[in-house]
């Protein structure tokens, strides 16, 4: 795998609070979502990366050890998680150097005493359930139905491979969620929220979010009324498993929105 070099690292993030931070150790994605991918948009409009076939072509953040053995020790008191990560995949599915690396990161991360977070559509490996239980698993699931996967979610692992490594996770005692974004409107692709839930009502967190940057969303009549509906579907379903809700039609609290300049932070050299 192709290596960059960066100038930092670890950065504050809007999104999580006060003390949420994250690191982009990889550039580029293998999985080579077509919803869009947020991330794959954010690197061509910044100009790291000009075609999706560049973007599916990851390189390893070569200096990212050394970067975190430099800013952790300022981070010790501030950082109340570090998330891995907003812009790639840490177990990146069928790239062992990518996991090695992230598992690498993890370790010395909580040898500071700060948490990891993790999202995936990979397979969480055996060696992170090792670590500090204080770390927290997330996989993405928008569904279950392998068509789908394969349409949209190319290079990603299997739904079922998915699942079974966070119920690993879960088993173990580990806090695991599932961030249930971008949900399709129906005109991409039919399926019943519930069967979605179901594969995953072992989980303590849901999130769900609806689909952007793609207009054929838009061409559904009532898109916004279809959200709204399967949020309080999602929102009711995980009252009545005792799952902790947010997203869609979650009550009161809004959700934190991304700073501007956060794009940008992901990707700086």
């Amino acid at each position: 795998m192709d290596t960059v070099t960066r100038k930092s690292l670890i950065y504050h993030t809007g999104i999580g609070g006060t003390g949420a931070y994250a690191a982009t150790h990889v550039v580029g994605c293998s999985h080579g979502c077509r919803f869009p991918c947020y991330a794959f948009l954010m690197m061509q409009r910044f100009g790291k990366v000009a075609t999706y076939e560049e973007w599916c072509r990851p390189q390893l953040v070569a200096n990212a050890l050394q970067l975190a053995q430099k800013e952790l020790p300022r981070l010790r008191d501030k950082a109340h998680y570090v998330h891995l990560s907003f812009a790639t995949d840490a177990f990146m599915y069928l790239h062992p150097e990518v996991v090695t690396l992230t598992l690498q990161l993890m370790h010395l991360i909580n040898s500071y005493d700060i948490p990891v977070h993790t999202l995936t559509k990979g397979v969480i490996p055996e060696e992170a359930l090792q670590l500090s239980h204080h770390n927290q698993f997330g996989i993405t699931l928008v569904s279950v139905d392998e068509d789908f996967r394969t349409r949209y979610e190319p290079g990603t692992a299997p739904y079922p491979e998915r699942i079974a490594g966070l119920r690993r996770a879960h088993d173990l005692g580990f806090h695991c969620f599932v961030n249930m974004e971008p949900y399709p409107t129906p005109n991409i692709w039919q399926q019943d929220i519930l069967h979605v839930l179901e594969a995953v009502d072992f989980v303590d967190e849901i999130r769900l979010g609806q689909l952007n940057y793609n207009d054929i969303v838009k061409q559904y009549p009532g898109w916004r009324a279809f959200y709204r509906q399967t949020g309080v579907i999602a929102r009711d379903w995980c009252a009545a498993h005792g799952i902790g809700y947010g997203g869609i039609a979650a009550a009161d609290t809004p959700r934190p929105r991304r700073r501007a300049s956060d794009p940008g932070d992901l990707f700086s050299a």
